[in-house]
């Protein structure tokens, strides 16, 4: 799986996570969602090394405006 499915993939999990929260007993989705947002930053940093900085640039800056 590349790592562009993996963040959308984990993006929908996130997503899924923060839906279920209720007002007790979930501080562990918490925690989920704070791992998968960590797994996020690794892959993106993952992907930043493959690319030459002018590119990086350009892709951060549209990303940026999501």
């Amino acid at each position: 799986m590349t790592p562009l499915k993996q963040i959308e993939a984990l993006k929908k999990a996130i997503k899924y996570f923060r839906s279920e929260i209720g007002p007790h007993d979930c501080g562990w989705m918490h925690t989920t969602i704070d791992g998968l947002k960590h797994r996020i930053k690794h892959l993106r940093s993952e992907m930043k090394k493959d690319l030459p900085k002018k590119s990086w640039i350009k892709g951060y800056k549209k990303w940026k405006k999501k």
